[in-house]
């Protein structure tokens, strides 16, 4: 029991340094934060690349890798979330593939149109400032698909929203897989410690 919890403890203690070693990307006013910028991308175009040909086994386009990785900073910036958190969900959830799941999630963060549709109320006067202005669910559901960026900014939404909500990134993590999933937050705070470890520049 006492080393069950101690392995939790470990790696909720692991998860935090690295999120309070990447800020949110909120302003880049100054070199170093333009330098970390620019080493959080190579590190986003690298992860992405490499877990999208082991899943498939052919390499992504390189507009699609670049849609990608200019998302998850824009996704970024604007929910203050670390993009390699982001990109963690992403790759748990699709390993960068661009489906429909079982039980009609959609698109790279396996978002329900219903879902989205709510997210994209909630947070309206934002998407209306980015260009999103539609709220009919059928066209959510196509956007959802067809849209890399709108589909990242809505997951995004999503998880800020559940992070609001319990107060807490770790319950955040568990509930955006729904029903409050321990296991599942393990495998995304897992894979966030596995991209700062094959990437120790971070």
């Amino acid at each position: 029991m006492h080393k069950k919890r101690y392995s939790v403890i470990l790696i909720l203690l692991t998860f935090s340094l690295t999120m309070f070693s990447i800020s949110p990307y909120v302003n880049v006013n100054s070199q170093e934060d333009v330098k970390e910028e620019i080493t959080i991308k190579t590190v986003l175009f690298d992860f992405i690349s490499s877990q999208y040909k082991l899943a498939v086994g052919k390499d992504m386009s390189q507009d699609r890798l670049h849609l990608l990785v200019s998302s998850i900073m824009e996704a970024s910036k604007i929910f203050e979330i670390s993009p390699l958190m982001i990109a963690a969900i992403i790759d748990t959830e699709t390993n960068f593939k661009n489906i429909i799941g079982p039980y009609g999630e959609v698109g790279y963060m396996q978002i329900r149109p219903t879902t989205a549709q709510f997210v994209v109320n909630k947070y309206s006067e934002l998407f209306e400032s980015l260009n999103y202005t539609e709220t009919n669910l059928d066209w959510i559901e196509d956007r959802l698909l067809v849209d890399p960026r709108y589909n990242i900014l809505v997951g995004t939404a999503y998880l800020k929203y559940l992070m609001e909500t319990h107060g807490d990134t770790y319950k955040a993590l568990g509930w955006y897989n729904g029903g409050g999933n321990d296991y599942y937050a393990n495998k995304v705070v897992y894979k966030i410690n596995r991209i700062a470890i094959k990437y120790p520049i971070i």
